[in-house]
């Protein structure tokens, strides 16, 4: 296919998809139909719920926090399971409002929704243009973030997380920013390292990239300074839990050895966080080193680091190294800025359509595991 037919038919699309937008609800039937699209392209366990809820260890930890949140785990401590001593959020919640397994499958679904439609609100937040906002929200979609509440039947739980994380960043109210930091902290451990990508968002929108430096860490500002109390209120009421209900988080199965065990695993890993978007953050850095941002690009650059650091030391590749998400809207926010509306729907276009096109899968140094959430049409062909 030659340059002109294909520059035609990108055309083509853009041309259908700003009609779309024009449309009535079209927010409504973009998530719709990147809902369904996500169930088909990588769908969930739709069978064998009962045994998953009994055999598997993480809904063995849920089932006694739920009842317990306040005991201490009975697990191998090398185990997932027995590191959710404070990942309290969900259980509490099960516990609050009596809700079973099924209910809280029923719930991530919900939660996975609500991340796919909040992330377009985002997108459009930020490039004030629909086309560069659907664009963004397909490629978020098919990436393991925008799947993880549909195919998670280990009761990680990390979508809601990720919800709380994206709501720090959307709302500009105080109150919401806190809130939400603090659940997302109370959901999983990765959310409080991934809250100081939270902080440098706020950080860059309350002082613009062109005048941001070093010193700007330290100047108090309440949007980014709000971020860091909730990760204080954090830690406090987690230290004081520790002391008065002897709870800890037992360190094995994670550090140097592991690291070292992962890094056969690092091209792979790497790409399975973002996918399609590093393309994204490949052209912010290249911006902002032209234009000697040097500040913001160590500022990213040390977050992301640190993130992949644990990322790489944990087992769970995939899912930690997706904490890294806030990066795609803060590359995003640097863009809109640098580079035409043009140039920017170009290249949101190959990241959308590198993220919808990779198959996806979730990777695990333990045992070298890479598991591939099969579309339904494979399943289908799997039973004959």
């Amino acid at each position: 296919m030659s340059v002109v037919s294909l520059s035609t038919v990108y055309e083509n699309i853009i041309e259908r998809i700003e009609k779309f937008t024009v449309s009535r609800n079209w927010k409504i039937k973009s998530v719709l139909t990147l809902t369904f699209l996500s169930l088909f392209f990588a769908s969930p366990q739709f069978s064998g719920y009962e045994k998953t809820f009994k055999e598997i260890k993480g809904w063995q930890a849920f089932h006694q926090q739920r009842e317990h949140p306040f005991t201490a785990l009975n697990f191998n401590e090398a185990s997932n399971a027995a590191k959710r001593t404070f990942r309290l959020t969900v259980p509490i919640l099960a516990f609050a409002f009596h809700l079973n397994d099924y209910a809280i499958i029923v719930f991530e679904w919900l939660v996975n929704i609500l991340l796919i439609y909040f992330s377009l609100l985002l997108f459009e937040k930020i490039t004030k243009d629909k086309t560069l906002a659907l664009f963004g929200t397909i490629g978020f979609t098919f990436i393991y973030i925008g799947h993880s509440g549909f195919t998670d039947n280990n009761a990680w739980f990390d979508v809601v997380a990720y919800l709380f994380l994206l709501l720090a960043m959307l709302y500009s109210n105080i109150f919401l920013i806190f809130i939400f930091t603090f659940l997302a902290a109370w959901t999983d451990e990765r959310a409080v390292v991934a809250s100081f990508l939270i902080f440098l968002w706020w950080k860059f929108n309350e002082i613009k990239t062109n005048d941001f430096s070093f010193s700007s860490f330290f100047k108090l500002e309440k949007k980014s300074s709000t971020v860091l109390f909730a990760l204080i209120c954090y830690s406090i009421i987690r230290f004081l839990l520790s002391k008065v209900f002897d709870l800890h988080t037992p360190d094995k199965g994670i550090g140097v050895e592991v690291l070292m065990n992962s890094i056969h695993a690092f091209p792979l890993g790497l790409f399975s966080a973002l996918e399609g978007f590093w393309l994204l953050l490949i052209v912010c850095f290249v911006v902002l080193l032209k234009q000697k941002k040097y500040s913001v690009i160590l500022s990213l650059a040390a977050m992301m680091f640190v993130l992949l650091l644990i990322a790489f030391s944990v087992e769970d590749i995939t899912r930690s190294a997706g904490y890294m998400f806030p990066v795609i809207f803060i590359s995003i926010a640097v863009l809109v800025e640098k580079i035409s509306q043009i140039e920017m729907r170009k290249i949101l276009f190959v990241c959308a359509l590198v993220c919808f096109l990779f198959p996806s899968y979730y990777y695990a140094s333990h045992d070298h595991i890479a598991v591939w959430y099969k579309p339904v049409f494979i399943k289908a062909f799997g039973l004959f």
